[in-house]
């Protein structure tokens, strides 16, 4: 399976999961001077699948506090 993944206003991140999963490290666009903005909203367009194929989002807390 094979795509693109975006948050908007950033640009997109290819993704290819070839034989097995695929875990896609979001960087959130800002610095400390201008601060971090939350992720709200996520894009994935799929542009290559086979028959069958499905995929699940989960979002992953880095344990990080902000």
């Amino acid at each position: 399976m094979q795509g693109l993944i975006r948050i908007p206003g950033a640009p997109a991140s290819n993704f290819d999961t070839g034989k097995g999963l695929a875990v896609i490290d979001l960087i959130n666009v800002g610095d400390e001077a201008n601060g971090y903005a939350e992720i709200v909203a996520l894009e994935i367009v799929i542009t290559q699948a086979m028959p069958g194929q499905y995929y699940q989002v989960f979002a992953v807390d880095d344990g990080k506090e902000k």
